[in-house]
């Protein structure tokens, strides 16, 4: 680990370096998912109602996605998105 990332870590704690691990794991998984499928940016954001650019927002990290955007994304990539252990489906987990 760089010595700016402890200085960061040091500052910010280390539940909030934590949280944006897990947030950029699951931009991460979501565009694998996505590309997985074969489904553009657009395909999947027509899909559940969404505009193009916040799958994009979703996938650069720049926004975290609604609990109910979520679940759509999760529907269309025929995933299943969980909190810990407790899964909404029996497919693909995401722990968030």
């Amino acid at each position: 680990m760089s010595n700016g990332f402890n200085n960061y870590e040091q500052a910010a704690g280390k539940a909030h370096i934590d949280r944006l691990k897990q947030e950029a794991a699951l931009a991460a998984t979501i565009k694998t998912k996505r590309q997985q499928h074969g489904l553009s940016q657009q395909a999947l954001a027509d899909a559940i109602g969404k505009p193009k650019s916040t799958i994009g927002r979703i996938e650069s990290g720049i926004t975290v996605p609604q609990v109910s955007t979520l679940l759509a994304i999760a529907n269309v990539l025929h995933t299943t998105f969980s909190i810990g252990d407790h899964l909404t489906d029996t497919n693909d987990k995401v722990s968030l």
